[in-house]
């Protein structure tokens, strides 16, 4: 709890940039998610009755809210990326004053190459943290609390049906998810192990060749090397599967989608256009 309350005070000089990031996704979202009700009215609408003002309004409608979304997906990347870009700063500059502070017998009992690691590797990951994380994550939640009503208006039965292959989706994640934590982990560690001993070994290259371990310290690292270079393809196979995985269960939800839509539409159940626009809601 500490430390996170360490971390959240990175946060205080950058809250209203980071504030304005997260309600400009609301309003991307928002603004983005009404172009499908917008296609799906036009559809009905056209289908009653073609005319020219109607093939000229929706069309420039949809291009003006799209560019309005646009708008807003470029302050809310700017404004969250910069903020992101500030705390790494802030972080690594504090990082800095506070090992050149330590005493002597810090650089004892901490390897050279693990603080460099930190200084440089560890601080990037929580940038991707504090920036990326936080934009997608609110993209998410936005989308899902704005599309599922509107779903749910549309047919709560092709809505319920939506839902079936997403136990699946959430288990990938989850395993899947773990999995590469977990070989992430293991990839930072590799690499504080490479960059200590690359740092041991240029801070001390008068030692290795007046006792001729050129070769054996080359060795070291090449088996460090490849071992790093292994765990960063095993890290690569769990993260090919996952995509294609999640985009196999998502496009059984569209199978399921298309094929009771479908027969729903012809029916009159549901209008062309609503089922159009559900389509693109998902």
């Amino acid at each position: 709890m500490e430390e996170l309350k360490k971390f959240a005070r990175y946060f205080k000089p950058y809250k209203w940039h980071v504030a304005c990031g997260i309600l400009f996704i609301l309003f991307s979202m928002a603004f983005g998610l009404l172009i499908p009700y917008l296609v799906g009215k036009a559809i009905d609408d056209l289908g009653s009755a073609v005319t020219w003002e109607k093939v000229i309004y929706y069309p420039l409608l949809i291009l003006g809210i799209n560019l309005v979304s646009g708008i807003f997906l470029f302050w809310q990347r700017r404004l969250l990326i910069n903020a992101s870009r500030h705390i790494e700063y802030d972080m690594r500059r504090d990082f800095y004053a506070a090992l050149v502070n330590q005493p002597l017998e810090f650089f004892a009992d901490n390897r050279v190459g693990d603080l460099m690691a930190r200084a440089t590797n560890d601080l990037a990951a929580i940038r991707q943290i504090v920036g990326p994380m936080i934009l997608y994550s609110f993209q998410a939640v936005f989308a899902l609390c704005i599309s599922l009503p509107i779903m749910l208006g549309i047919s709560v039965k092709l809505t319920l049906l939506l839902l079936i292959p997403m136990p699946f989706v959430s288990l990938t994640v989850k395993v899947l998810g773990a999995q590469i934590h977990t070989r992430f982990e293991k990839i930072q560690e590799y690499f504080s192990s490479i960059t200590a001993r690359a740092q041991e070994n240029l801070t001390g290259v008068r030692v290795v060749r007046a006792y001729a371990q050129e070769d054996a310290e080359i060795e070291k690292f090449q088996e460090l090397n490849r071992e790093y270079a292994a765990q960063n393809l095993r890290l690569v196979k769990f993260a090919a599967a996952m995509r294609p995985l999640l985009l196999f269960f998502i496009g059984l939800g569209f199978v399921i989608i298309v094929a009771v839509g479908v027969p729903m539409a012809v029916n009159q159940e549901i209008t062309a256009g609503d089922f159009t626009a559900f389509i693109f809601f998902f």
